[in-house]
């Protein structure tokens, strides 16, 4: 479902920087580029985590898809990664 990339998880941490009891989102959007069902893209955002989430957690980080938005991974493989602009990027693997 979810792989975070280590240069993934260190930029979190430093653009991020998520506080006690807060993860980083990853919600749906419309439109956008990374579209693993048309018309949706995945995209990021610090929040507090609603117990109903789905958690992943990479050294030290919680990373969280709402429930809500569950049905937009599955069957997908998504990895988060850095690109060359030194920005989030999505693939679907």
């Amino acid at each position: 479902m979810l792989k975070v990339t280590d240069n993934a998880v260190n930029w979190m941490k430093e653009e991020l920087d998520p506080e006690n009891g807060q993860g980083v989102n990853i919600y749906v959007r419309y439109g956008g580029e990374t579209q693993l069902k048309q018309g949706f893209s995945p995209a990021l955002t610090v929040d507090s985590i609603p117990s109903d989430s789905k958690v992943f957690e990479y050294d030290g980080i919680d990373i969280f898809i709402k429930e809500s938005d569950l049905w937009y991974f599955e069957d997908a493989e998504l990895t988060v990664d850095v690109n060359d602009q030194e920005e989030i990027a999505f693939a679907d693997n």
